[in-house]
Order: structure tokens, then C-alpha cells, then sequence
């Protein structure tokens, strides 16, 4: 094998030494295979926003083909293959749960978007075979998911707790309101009432200051001047 960091030397007819470019090792290409299925059985949920989930799905032969034994050993005839969603929320699966409602797939399907219409739901699907009798006879159960709420989250934290007043100038400089006034202009009335208020603290904290007043005018780009005033 060539060692591609190593050189070697050639002699001209002065007799001086002169190296040549490395040899570089031919580059070897590696071809990788992602497999169709990893001899699984199960279905994983996940949650896409809080109307939508996503799940995927992996069902082995051997636990489908003795399914379908049980099937016929009852007399019965499979019809189709479903997705069936579960409402579960404040409910234990393992009680045993309505269906919220079902969809058909197809035998080379393994995955599907459940689109809920609900939020701060929790949800659970199985995959399995649906008989004409109505019989159901599951091959796989999914984990459960809660989706988030639609909105503003009611936990509040004290330490991070904004008052209201402050929160509504905030989303105006985001852009909230969009109407009126730009968001720079927003957010320069934002900056300059707050640094004024800083100020007015920190400067008549401890002995009042008498007839002292204090004024901050903004500029462009963010920029702010500050000045003392008698009342």
C-alpha cells in the first residue's frame, strides 16, 4: 500500500537533490444502504403541531401471518388494513379506549399524518387488521404523545413574570399590532421610557433630589441622550 505522505527524492545533473510531489493513495468510495426495515414490530407517535401527528410504522411478517391465522381459525374475513386513533386524554389505554376515528392504509404504507382538529389532546394509534364483521385485531400499539395548547402557555413563572403593560409593548415591537406606528418608532418609545425610568432610580434613590427632573430624547439607529432639568 502506498503511504500517501511519503515523497521521494531525484537527482538532477548538478548533483543537487530535488523532491517530487507525494504520492496520494487512490481514494476508496464506500457505499452505504439504508435498510427498508429493521426486523421490528412496533409504531412510534410524534407530534407535528398541536393539531397534527406524525407516526411510522414497522410490522414483521411472522407476527402479521399469525394474526391472520387467529383470523381465519375464528371464521373471519379481513378486509383492510387500518391506522386507528385513540383519544386519550385523562384515560388509561390500558382500560381500554374508544377509537377516535380510523384510517385505511395500504400494505406498502409505513407512515401517516393524523391531522387531530384538536390541541392539548393526548393521542395513541394502533396498526392492525380490520375484519368485515367490524372485528379488530391489532399487530402494533404506538407510545402516547400530548400535543401542546394553541396560545400562550397559563403556567407563569415569577422569577421570569412580565407585567402586562410591558408584554403589549413587546409584541408591538414584534410587530403585533401592524397598525399605526412602525415598529422602529415603537421600539424607540420602548427604549426611551424604560431607560428613563432606570435612570430616574438610580438617581433619586436614597436622599431625594428636590426639583431635579430628567429627560431622555432618542435618536436614530437607537441612540439616546440624557439631561437634568429643574422643575
Amino acid at each position: 500500500m502506498v503511504n500517501p505522505t511519503s515523497s521521494q527524492e531525484s537527482f538532477s545533473s548538478d548533483g543537487l537533490s530535488r523532491s517530487t510531489a507525494p504520492e496520494v493513495a487512490p481514494r476508496i468510495e464506500r457505499k452505504y444502504h439504508v435498510p427498508n426495515g429493521y426486523n421490528d414490530n412496533k409504531v412510534v407517535l410524534l407530534i407535528r403541531d398541536p393539531w397534527t401527528l406524525f407516526s411510522f410504522w414497522e410490522i414483521k411478517k411472522d407476527i402479521e401471518d399469525k394474526v391472520r391465522d387467529q383470523i381465519r381459525q375464528k371464521g373471519l374475513i379481513p378486509e383492510k388494513l387500518i391506522l386507528r386513533v385513540y383519544d386519550v386524554t385523562g384515560k388509561d389505554p390500558s382500560e381500554g379506549v374508544a377509537p377516535a376515528f380510523d384510517f385505511e392504509v395500504r400494505e406498502w404504507v409505513n407512515t401517516w399524518y393524523v391531522h387531530t382538529g384538536n390541541h392539548g389532546r393526548s393521542w395513541m394509534v394502533d396498526v392492525g387488521i380490520l375484519c368485515t364483521n367490524g372485528e379488530f385485531f391489532c399487530l402494533a400499539r404506538s407510545n402516547v404523545v400530548t400535543a401542546p395548547t394553541y396560545g400562550m402557555s397559563e403556567s407563569t413563572d415569577e422569577q421570569w413574570k412580565c407585567p402586562e403593560e410591558l408584554y403589549y409593548k413587546m409584541f408591538a415591537v414584534a410587530g403585533g399590532w401592524n397598525v399605526g406606528k412602525s415598529s422602529l418608532m415603537v421600539k424607540e418609545e420602548f427604549v426611551k421610557e424604560k431607560m428613563e425610568r432606570h435612570l430616574k432610580e438610580w438617581l433619586f434613590s436614597g436622599e431625594r433630589a428636590v426639583g431635579l427632573g430628567i429627560g431622555v430624547s432618542s435618536g436614530m439607529f437607537g441612540s439616546a441622550s440624557f439631561h437634568l432639568f429643574r422643575k
